[in-house]
Formats: C-alpha cells, structure tokens, sequence
C-alpha cells in the first residue's frame, strides 16, 4: 500500500480523483488537503509517498508548497494538475522536482497510467534500496564477527540494526548442503521464525542467524530450529544457540562462544542443540602417561621394532585418552591423528597400499570425519592391518635396524650418515640400505628427516627455544637449511608454525 495526498482547494476536484482511483482499484491511502498549508501540516506525521496538488490554491499555492515539500521530503514522487492556461506554472513546477504534470479535465486512463508508473519507480527504487541494506547489513555483521569492524564506520540505521540483535545461532550442515538449500532454509526458517531473523552464510556447511527476541529458551530455540531444518529440507542440522547477547562484549565475543559450543558435537555426536556458556574441562596435570608426545614415540618405537605386543599396548591408552572429552580442539586431535596415520602408513601391506588411498588420501578423509568415535574407528583400522604384517613377517626386526633405529633416536641431532650408521653394525653402506627400506618403506635419509622434523614440531609446541636453537638440537646447525626443510616438510615456516599451534 502506497500513501497519495491530493491537495486542491476545490472539493469536487477531490472527490473526482478520489473516484477514479477507487475504481482503478490503485493501491493508495488517500488523504486530502485544501491548501498548501494544510498538506504541509499533514506531511509531518504523514510522510506521503506521492502528492496529487492543483497549482492555484489559496492561503498557500501550489509553487510555493511543491517549493518546501520537495525541499523537505525529496523522495517524494510530485504530480500536478493543472488546465492550459497554468502552462507555464506547470513548467516552472518542473524544474522543483515534479515528476509528471496532467492537463484538467482529467482522462482517467492517464491518470491512471501516470499512477502506475510512479508505483513502478517506487516499488523498484525500495527493491534496490532493500537490496543494497541488506548487502550492507551483511558486510557489517560478516567484519563484526571477525573483529575488524570499527563501529564508527557504520551509519546510524546499521548501528541500531546490529545492536537490536538479541540471539545469536550457529548453524552447522554435513557435506556442502548451504550451495545448494540456501534459499530453501531461509524460506523455512522464515515461516517458523517471521522475519524477525537475519541470515549470515559462512560457508557451504555453515551460518549464522541473528534475531530480535531473547525470551525463548535457548535450547528450545535449538530443537525448534533443528526440527524445522529437518522438515522443510529434509537434512540434520546442529545448533549452537548463544546467551542472550547483551552479555557479550561484541559480536565477535558471541561468534567465538559458538563456535567454542559447537565443538561439544565433536565429543558428544548424539547431541544436537548446544546452548548456554562453553564449559571449560578442568585442566589435568600432563603427565609421561598423558602427553600426546609421549605416547606417539611409543607407537612409533613400537612400529619401529615390529613388536605387535608393544604396538597394541602402546595404541590402547592414545585411543582411550580421546574417548573421553578433552579441551582440546578438534582441529589439534585431527592434526595429532593424522600424524599417526602418517606413522602407521609406510608399514600397512604392500597390496594395501596399492589398492587402498594414498596416506594423503587417508588424512584428507579423517579430516572430514564428524566426530572422535569416526577418527578412532577409521585409525584402529588401519593399525590392525599394520599389526597383521607383523604376525606375518615373525617378531620384531633384524638385531642390526633396531640398533640402527636406537641409535638414529638417540643422536638425531648430531650429524647422520648411511656411512656411520653403517659402521655401528658392521655392513656395508649399500646393504643396509637395501634391508632398511625394504623393512621400513621409506629410505634412510627420509626416516632420518622425518624423524628430526616430528622432533622439531615436538619443541616449537611444547617449548619457548628459539628456532635457531631448536634447528641445532635437531641437527640443522644452519638456519636457513632448518627453515627450508621445515617449510617443506610442513608446509609452512616454524614461527608460523607455532603461532597456529599457539591458537589450536
């Protein structure tokens, strides 16, 4: 509905144009003015979207009203009417801002094609600018949440939108759903929601939506949401709901509570709502029994050896660390994970390997599990066919590669070569080659990396030595060497590096 004024002082004129766009059946609310003056007067609590006005009225005519009302309300679409002998009037009301002028007697056909085609510009201009608000609102809850909003860049009208907002909800989707069911959600949450919420789409698996009322419970406000996802689009979603924003400092701060929320799913993959305040698990003393550090050389050194008792041992107290909820985020157990499959990969069987996924492969696909249970259960699966190789190929390695490895772990940081480790056991250079990556999968010299680079990480997570100093004790004395074969091990520098495992 649009709101018309028709100022004239005659009144039948009125009543005329009121009729014929009653029976055009135009979508006004009419209201009507004698004079200049009284439209004035109407027009402050009345903002019109078009004026109808005469040229020639009394009190107040009709240039001087368009005068200040085009001054005052400039969106406002102006049409006059006037007879041949107010020409020049009318062309002089042009030049304030008019948009159209009809000639008295008005033709009711072109009264109401001129009508129809202001609405036309008006419903196309608030397209636009609602398009154009929405897209701004965006960008400032998108910088908002990622902290690099300063609020004295936004313009009043986004200052209060986002400071109306009053919960916040994260929403989290298997696989890419949001690339295609965008749209379809909305549409669902609207209906259940109103209009009351605003959409944020972050990625192909996730948003966020912010909406006006806090009153709900919030894990109620969950479930409904969860259940309407489920309904309308026919996919399980989970939600993390936040406390009523007011609490939080920003936006950014209730972003990062969510987030927090939701990597409850991760430990708890039954649950699907998540509210309240993100709990903090006690933090356990580490001990030789505990440190991720520590029972990965276990595993390692048990593979090493091919002792299937010792690898089995050695699995169970990693597995069962990770089936209990840890503080840790799912990013850092993903990343602990996938350097054991890294381990465990070069000993699978060789028809394993050839038939079965790359080690890239593998980690790419525990990287996209949902939860610890898929990680462990994908992982001990690959360790039981590397313990089966063991029972196939008898207990343990040859005396001389278990001396070999011993003596690689105890002096990594000194100078290695195929030579001197030759030397210790009394072969030749070439034959331990040989019997060594035919056992191990790998050669020397990549055993040997691998090894000091695990060790490397291991002192820049768990240590505050310099990187000169670490690339030393690991046996790279020069520093851009160190630098260059930690990049491309890791793919990324060491001071990258331990600022990522800072944030994990």
């Amino acid at each position: 509905m649009f709101r018309l004024l028709i100022v004239d002082d005659e009144k039948n004129e009125r009543d005329c144009l009121l009729y014929l766009i009653q029976n055009a059946q135009l979508p006004f609310e009419v209201r009507e003015a004698e004079n200049g003056a009284d439209a004035l007067r109407i027009l402050e609590d009345w903002t019109a979207d078009v004026i109808l006005s005469d040229v020639q009225m009394p009190v107040m005519g009709g240039l001087e009203f368009l005068r200040e009302a085009c001054a005052l309300y400039p969106e406002t679409r102006v049409i006059i009417f006037s007879n041949y002998a107010e020409f020049e009037y009318a062309k002089a009301a042009m030049h304030l801002g008019v948009e159209n002028y009809i000639l008295k007697p008005v033709v009711p056909q072109e009264l109401e094609n001129t009508l129809n085609a202001v609405i036309e510009q008006i419903t196309e201009e608030r397209s636009a600018s609602r398009l154009y608000q929405a897209s701004m609102l965006q960008s400032a809850l998108q910088l908002s949440i990622y902290g690099s909003m300063d609020p004295a860049s936004l313009s009043e009208d986004l200052r209060t939108q986002l400071q109306s907002f009053r919960r916040m909800v994260l929403l989290n989707f298997p696989g890419a759903f949001l690339e295609k069911g965008y749209s379809r959600l909305c549409d669902g949450l609207r209906g259940t929601l109103g209009q009351e919420f605003v959409p944020l789409n972050l990625s192909p698996q996730a948003l966020i939506f912010l909406k006006g009322n806090e009153q709900e419970d919030a894990h109620e406000l969950g479930a409904r949401i969860c259940r309407c996802v489920q309904d309308t689009c026919g996919v399980s979603c989970c939600a993390a709901v936040s406390r009523p924003l007011p609490a939080y400092a920003s936006l950014r701060e209730a972003f990062s509570c969510l987030e927090q929320l939701m990597e409850q799913r991760f430990w708890n993959p039954s649950e699907t709502v998540f509210s309240g305040t993100p709990g903090q698990p006690a933090a356990s003393e580490v001990t030789e029994e505990t440190d991720d550090d520590t029972l990965l050389n276990r595993i390692k050194d048990a593979l090493a050896a091919r002792d299937e008792e010792r690898f089995t041992a050695s699995l169970t107290p990693f597995f069962n660390k990770y089936r209990r909820q840890s503080n840790q985020s799912q990013i850092y157990v993903k990343f602990i994970f996938s350097n054991l499959i890294a381990s465990l990969y070069p000993f699978l069987p060789e028809e394993e390997k050839r038939g079965g996924k790359t080690m890239d492969e593998l980690i790419s696909a525990l990287y996209l599990q949902q939860d610890i249970s898929q990680i462990i259960d994908m992982v001990q699966e690959l360790a039981r066919k590397v313990a089966g190789t063991f029972v196939e190929s008898g207990r343990g390695l040859r005396r001389e590669l278990v001396i070999v490895l011993d003596y690689i772990h105890q002096h990594y940081g000194q100078e290695l070569s195929v030579e001197l480790l030759a030397s210790t056991v009394f072969l030749s250079p070439d034959y331990l080659s040989r019997i060594f990556k035919k056992a191990m999968g790998k050669s020397l010299y990549q055993y040997i990396r691998q090894f000091r680079m695990e060790k490397a990480s291991e002192l820049l997570r768990n240590t505050t030595k310099k990187v000169i100093d670490i690339g030393t004790e690991t046996g790279y004395p020069n520093y851009s060497y160190f630098c260059q074969s930690f990049r491309e091990y890791f793919g990324t520098s060491p001071d990258r590096y331990r600022q990522e495992a800072a944030h994990a």
